[in-house]
Parts: C-alpha cells; structure tokens; sequence
C-alpha cells in the first residue's frame, strides 16, 4: 500500500510547539541586550521592573533550550547562542514594526511603504526620478528613503528595517557571514568623475589629476568614499592634496558653486557627476588615472521574499542608470 503524501500549505501550517511558547516581549529582551542595554535599562524601556524582566529572560532560555544571556557584575550580555539569534530576532521585530507602521496606510486601501536606503548624492542623483516615476504609476504608493553611507545602511537593511539598499558593499562593511546573507546585483563600476563649470577655460582634452590640483576643489566631506580614494590615489603619485576645497554633502550645493565659479573643479561619484552635467549644464573632464571607487548596485537580503511593487522600482531604477551612463 503506497500512502499519499500531502502537503500542508505554508499559510495553513500550525506555529511549532517552540515557537507557541514565545512572547514579543521576550524577543524584545534580545533586541535589547544586542544594543547593549542591561536589565535595568529594558525594564525602564518596557515599563516592568527589573525582577519581571529577569524572570522572563529565564523563561525565554527554557523555551529555547540553550543560555541567551551571559550575566556578570558588569551587566548583561548576548551569550554566543544569543548572538547566533540575533539577527533572525531583528528581521522578525522588524518586520512586526513595519506592520504597524503600515496599518493606516491598510485601513486606507494602501499598500506598504517601500523602505530604500541609499548615500544622499546617489538618493538625489540616481533614485529621485525613478521614486517619482514611481509614484505617478502606483496610486497610494509610499516610499521611504533613508539616506546614509553605505556600510551604516547595511545594518538596518540586515535587521529587515529596510527593504534594499542602492550602494556599494565595502571590504570590511560587514562580516562573512552578515554577507552571506545579502544578495548584490551590480549596477555600474563607480569611479570618481571630475566635473566643472561650462565656462572654466583651459581644460580641455585628458589631462593628468595632478594637473587639477592648481585648482580650487569642490567635492564631498573627508569621510566620504571619494575623499579617501583620492587621498591613496595622491599618496601613490606623491602629490599633496590640492588646497582652496570646499567641502558640502549636498548635490544641489555642490552643483551651484561649480556653475557659479569658473575655474574651480568638483570631484565626485560617477552618478553625481553625470546628473549635475545632464541637469545642472556642467562639463564632464578627461582625467587620468581614473580613481575607481567601489562597484554600486542593490543589496537585498538573500531570504527576502518576492515583493511586486518593489520589483517595479528596482526596475525604473535600473533604468534610469541606462539613462545616466548612454553615452559610454
């Protein structure tokens, strides 16, 4: 006799036992301690006193089975169990942290916000038109962007707190196993683009970067991406930085000096570059060497599951960077 096996639809399938025995609370308590909060400070967050706190980590380890929490004189710790955990425990906080966020936008016939993160000049260069594209096609949509570096975005992306991010992966940005937890799907090789007013004389043709450097400079802040590469770039040609730089994080400021000062050259990322030569009428230079920053593309979890609406973002996205590099 051959017995049939059927399978239980995944939105039909009971909690397991383990999972039954779990409270919100309790996973906060790991949130928490992975933040680096005491039982004090969780009690005072969670409105209990540290006594109810304390019985209920020893309730969440004797449903999980293994030690969460390393206890010293110093306070309180993730023990590795606890660390091993963590993640999983912020993506799913995360995800019920969204769902209320997203519960008037329901009642209202909305769909969920989509959450991209971005650096501010690849927000304002790269994302911006295709967001607004975005929403003139999808009625009741919402996009929420967070802008920061990077490897500061990849945190909350690996949290569940953001659905995917348009950057880059630095070496060193997360551990080996954070990253096997992402997925990167390439968009353009970065390199620093070199830009000036329309009106700057004598720059024609490829000239070398020191060349520049009889310049004033325009370019992002000293932590940025850019600023550091060109610093390696300088140290290995022996040359000093170039003096008279101005410093901002904003694009449209960037753009407005450097149309209003001819003469003066503007160092940025190869999406910021070309948006201020296609928006704001700059001109595009020759440079050699070129300085290469690291590649930029969209990160998103590995386990994340299909999502429609932000598909067709990602799709505009990628559309608007044929848009951007056409001529080359």
């Amino acid at each position: 006799m051959v017995k049939s096996i059927v399978s239980t639809p995944a939105g039909l399938r009971p909690f397991p036992p383990l999972l039954r025995g779990l409270r919100l609370p309790q996973l906060q308590l790991v949130r928490m301690a992975g933040a680096g909060a005491n039982f004090r400070e969780m009690a005072d967050a969670l409105h209990v006193t540290q006594p109810a706190i304390t019985k209920m980590a020893r309730e969440l380890e004797r449903t999980l089975g293994a030690p969460v929490f390393e206890r010293s004189a110093s306070g309180v710790r993730l023990s590795a169990f606890g660390q091993a955990v963590l993640s999983q425990v912020q993506r799913s906080l995360a995800h019920l942290d969204q769902l209320a966020d997203d519960l008037p936008s329901h009642r209202e016939g909305a769909g969920a916000a989509l959450r991209i993160g971005s650096p501010s000049f690849t927000a304002a260069a790269l994302l911006a038109r295709p967001v607004a594209q975005w929403l003139g096609a999808t009625p009741g949509g919402r996009v929420i962007m967070s802008d920061g570096v990077s490897a500061q975005l990849l945190a909350p992306l690996l949290a569940g707190e953001l659905d995917a991010v348009v950057g880059s992966v630095d070496d060193g940005a997360c551990s080996d196993d954070e990253l096997q937890q992402l997925r990167f799907e390439p968009l353009y090789d970065d390199a620093i683009t070199f830009v000036t007013s329309a009106d700057t004389p004598g720059l024609e043709g490829p000239m070398d970067l020191a060349d520049l450097c009889r310049l004033p400079w325009v370019m992002p802040p000293r932590n940025s991406q850019v600023w550091m590469a060109l610093r390696r770039e300088f140290m290995v040609l022996g040359q000093g930085l170039p003096r008279g730089v101005v410093e901002a994080s904003s694009i449209p400021a960037l753009g407005t000096i450097l149309r209003h000062a001819p003469g003066t050259v503007g160092a940025l990322r190869a999406d910021a570059g070309r948006y201020l030569v296609r928006d704001q009428g700059l001109r595009l230079l020759q440079v050699a060497p070129a300085v290469a920053l690291p590649r930029v593309g969209i990160v998103r979890l590995s386990s994340a599951a299909p999502d429609a609406a932000l598909e067709s973002l990602l799709a505009l996205v990628r559309s608007e960077v044929n848009v951007i590099f056409a001529s080359e």
